[in-house]
């Protein structure tokens, strides 16, 4: 058994000497309990009786009592000169508590839930556990993390780390590290051509907390706003929570259907749209169609919400100018995050708005979290000021780039007659649409029964799509991986239809 200091002082313990029930019980069944949910682990050392029973104001024969029980049922063991630990096997609470469970019959009132978040329930929102990895082809949304400049990052956390003056540790603007801001500021208007100061700039926990800030702040219950079908579902729900009625546009291979948005809606607060690359169709919203947008804008008086979630990446041809670029003051708010383009567990992200919004913003902020974790910003800010962030998205370019090929080229040996696979111009995933007579379920089927992850783009419709298509992500995976992958996933279909067919 691997022996554990002793983590805790377990100020949690304590005795009800007007209780009934014997002091070294309560005890006992306290430590016990705390093992089950392991707050105590196996391994673990737990106080000298000595010392447990003056901190607990009691004899110590009560202590060795309670002690002596968890011994007999196998919860802990002494040994001389190292003293008192958890066990490898205690026993668990089913065996212990079975005769116990079918003699209790408890019950539990349900709690009253708000309408609005029932409606979320019916959207069945699949949570990410995280901590998974991105091991399994094709899982779509995710950077290639692996190859990001830990120890350039690490360097500027030890660097600021060992500063005598320790700025990390106190509070920042609910806004965001004025620096950060500031450095954000320049490099949108170097890379994306957005004409902004650092003053503008927000700083938030990632692009889901900007739309959750920008939902308090504008949304009245039965306010309009629309979205791109299919869309940003995760977004959609957010304004829901808020009170919003979404209505949907859709979107075919030039974006969003502005002309179908005209004949649709007439008065909306907002629209949230991605144009750079619409997610999940990866396609880019056309000029015209742009300047269409606009103008409905102007005349409804939406607001515009645009997610430039990964318009960095794009690798043929250059980027249409950006909404915020081509409107008036105050019409575009401008979102970006930072997991998509670093690593996921960077929940840094931000948005840039109209000088107005600013002391809103700020102040619904602090409300809820003061502010993103000060030492992440500041490096942050390091890593961009010091040219590595500038540095890693350009060779990360290069590297999707040359894994969409490949994508590209194992789909055409390996899918022909299953899906289609078409190149798009930016972006970390692919779309593959079912060839005729292809049945959807059945090649998420057969990705499953070899660990290939796949999705349908429907997950991300309001309506019944007329077009299904499956999202292949490329971008953590090597070529040598992705090839394979798709070896697997032809080899599983065929193996799959071929049993259907003689049942």
């Amino acid at each position: 058994m691997a022996i554990k200091q002793l983590r805790f002082q377990f100020e949690a313990l304590s005795v009800d000497l007007s209780d009934s029930t014997a002091l070294f019980r309560q005890l006992e069944n306290q430590i016990r309990e705390a093992i089950w949910q392991e707050r105590l682990s196996a391994g673990e050392r737990l106080p000298s009786t000595r010392h447990l029973a003056k901190q607990l104001g009691i004899a110590r024969n009560t202590v060795i009592n309670a002690y002596e029980q968890l011994t007999v049922e196998g919860f802990i063991v002494t040994r001389h000169g190292s003293g008192t630990h958890v066990t490898d096997n205690f026993p668990q609470r089913d065996s212990i508590l079975k005769k116990k469970s079918n003699e209790l019959t408890v019950s539990i009132e349900p709690f009253d839930f708000s309408t609005r978040y029932q409606r979320l329930v019916s959207h069945n929102v699949s949570i990410s556990q995280g901590g998974s990895g991105a091991t399994r082809p094709f899982r779509a949304n995710i950077p290639n993390y692996f190859e990001f400049p830990k120890a350039q990052w690490a360097q500027l956390v030890t660097k600021r780390l060992r500063q005598k003056t320790a700025s990390w540790m106190e509070k920042v603007h609910p806004c965001g590290y004025e620096p950060l801001r500031a450095a954000i500021a320049s490099y949108l208007g170097a890379a994306r051509g957005l004409s902004t100061t650092g003053e503008q700039v927000i700083v938030t926990a990632g692009a889901q907390q900007a739309i959750e800030l920008l939902a308090k702040l504008l949304i009245n219950p039965g306010d309009i706003v629309c979205f791109e079908d299919p869309g940003y579902t995760h977004a959609a729900m957010v304004f829901e929570l808020a009170g919003a009625k979404v209505v949907t546009v859709p979107v075919d291979e030039d974006g969003l259907d502005v002309d179908e948005l005209r004949k649709t809606v007439s008065k909306a607060k907002l629209i949230y749209v991605t144009p750079a690359n619409h997610f999940p169709l990866c396609v880019t919203l056309s000029q015209s169609r742009r300047q269409a947008l606009l103008q409905w804008a102007k005349e409804t008086g939406a607001i515009i919400l645009e997610d430039d979630y990964n318009g960095e990446y794009r690798y043929r041809g250059r980027p249409l100018p950006t909404l915020h670029t081509m409107a008036s003051e105050g019409r575009v708010i401008y979102i970006g995050s930072f997991s998509k383009l670093l690593f996921p567990a960077l929940r840094l992200g931000y948005m840039v708005v109209s000088h107005q919004l600013i002391e809103p913003l700020s102040s619904i902020r602090w409300l809820l979290d003061r502010h993103s974790p000060a030492l992440e910003q500041i490096v942050l800010t390091d890593f961009i000021n010091q040219g590595h962030f500038s540095r890693h998205i350009r060779r990360m370019r290069v590297l999707y780039a040359e894994r969409q090929k490949a994508l590209l080229d194992a789909a055409k040996e390996y899918l022909v007659g299953i899906l289609d696979v078409p190149p798009l111009d930016g972006g970390l995933h692919l779309i593959g649409w079912l060839q005729v007579g292809v049945v959807q379920k059945d090649v998420l089927a057969a990705a499953a029964n070899v660990e290939i992850e796949l999705i349908s783009t429907s997950l991300f419709s309001f309506k019944e799509p007329a077009k299904e298509g499956i999202v292949f992500g490329y971008a953590p995976y090597s070529t040598d991986s992705i090839r394979h992958s798709m070896k697997e996933l032809r080899a599983a279909y065929f193996k799959l239809k071929d049993r259907n067919v003689l049942l």
